[in-house]
């Protein structure tokens, strides 16, 4: 698996404020569902049973496992497809698609090896939604842990 920075991470998840996240604790390895909130230098804002949280995010000690809950662009619909073909200008697109929620290619840096890659390859992503995790009993109802 291709890997990328912290740093990298922050950049990948400002891209998809809004939307929901599962986290897992690396230290009690408990999951929980938020919401990203927001992102500053080193630290990731989610929100989980309406408690904010800083989650620190750097490459030397990590403490909490951070993925998206995307949707594969193999579920876009043809009215979805249709709308974003009808955007004014088709830079337009790609931030469409990832305010839906759907799981885009990324650009991290010139020559960085996972550009064109799924955020689903390069471990960023999780496919399931809340709905599934919640049913599969693998989520603990805590609030996020950090």
């Amino acid at each position: 698996m291709k890997s990328v920075t912290a740093a990298e991470q922050l950049t990948i998840f400002s891209r998809y404020l809004g939307q929901q996240v599962v986290i897992r604790s690396l230290l009690n390895n408990e999951e929980s569902i938020g919401t990203i909130q927001g992102i500053r230098q080193g630290a990731i804002l989610i929100t989980s049973d309406d408690v904010h949280r800083w989650i620190p995010l750097t490459d030397r000690f990590r403490v909490c496992e951070i993925k998206l809950l995307l949707k594969p662009l193999r579920k876009l619909t043809a009215t979805i497809i249709e709308t974003a073909n009808s955007l004014p200008v088709q830079a337009f697109i790609t931030p469409y698609y990832q305010q839906l929620g759907f799981d885009m290619p990324v650009f991290v840096a010139p020559g960085h090896p996972c550009n064109c890659k799924y955020l689903h390859e390069i471990g960023l992503a999780d496919y399931r939604n809340a709905d599934e995790i919640l049913g599969s009993g693998q989520l603990s109802l805590a609030s996020v842990s950090n």
